[in-house]
């Protein structure tokens, strides 16, 4: 790892992408909000995303929302976009624009993605808004038979063995979409876990007023592992608290 990766790293606080793979550092959820799907979402979030030696496939995922990222350093990487309609493209996110490369590669809402860092390339660092914003609920990660039949040969990059490799560990179930429960989980590095992801504590917060909202009267579950911040776990009651959720605690 270079010197740069590890003060990028360092100072944007980034972290390991459960699922997904990569690297991830929260910048800002937007207060505003917005009405889809008759749910109340916060109108975009805003995060850092980096793929290095270490991590170089962001794998396979599909979200509901507009998912627009732009260049700021490093690269060039590949986005492999797979459309609801069957077809599939593929984009270069890098600075030689007069061989084709773009700063920026948005992914319209209901495509499915997958990034992988060129070879030889150190690492690359975007920035990802989510409109509306990302939430578990509104993200798959995976894919299966049925996806590699749908996209096998939609273009000519999207071989069999292709696709297995942008679904890569995932292979054979989907992570995430719509649920009707609330189980989170304190890890304790001090993550907060819903679906397997991980939430800010603003968008934990958000998820306890979408359970209230979509899932009146129905109780939640948070588990807490040994050596979870007590202060996470007051935050969470008080959220659940103040949306009317009763929350049940069970300590690991």
């Amino acid at each position: 790892m270079t010197e740069r990766e590890r003060l990028l790293i360092e100072k944007l606080n980034m972290k390991h992408l459960n699922l997904e793979a990569g690297l991830f550092g929260f910048v800002r959820e937007s207060d505003l909000e917005v009405r889809s799907d008759n749910e109340t979402l916060a109108a975009s979030n805003l995060i850092y995303l980096m793929l290095n030696q270490d991590e170089p496939i962001n794998y396979i995922q599909m979200l509901e929302s507009d998912d627009t990222q732009v260049l700021i350093e490093g690269g060039p990487a590949d986005y492999y976009l797979f459309y609801p309609d069957g077809r599939s493209e593929k984009f270069t996110m890098g600075r030689d624009i007069e061989n084709g490369e773009q700063f920026a590669v948005p992914a319209p809402g209901g495509t499915a993605k997958a990034i992988v860092l060129q070879e030889g390339v150190d690492y690359m660092l975007a920035a990802s808004l989510v409109t509306p914003a990302w939430t578990p609920t509104r993200v798959e990660i995976g894919g299966d038979h049925a996806f590699i039949e749908r996209y096998a040969d939609s273009s000519n990059w999207a071989t069999i063995e292709k696709l297995h490799e942008l679904i890569g560990p995932n292979f054979g179930h989907i992570a995430g979409g719509r649920s009707n429960e609330l189980n989170l989980h304190l890890d304790e590095a001090g993550q907060i876990i819903f679906l397997g992801m991980q939430l800010s504590e603003g968008q934990a917060e958000k998820e306890i007023r979408r359970f209230a909202e979509t899932c009146p009267g129905k109780s939640g579950n948070l588990t807490v592992s040994r050596g979870a911040s007590q202060s996470l776990i007051a935050t969470i009651e008080q959220a659940a608290h103040m949306s009317k959720v009763n929350m049940t605690i069970e300590h690991l």
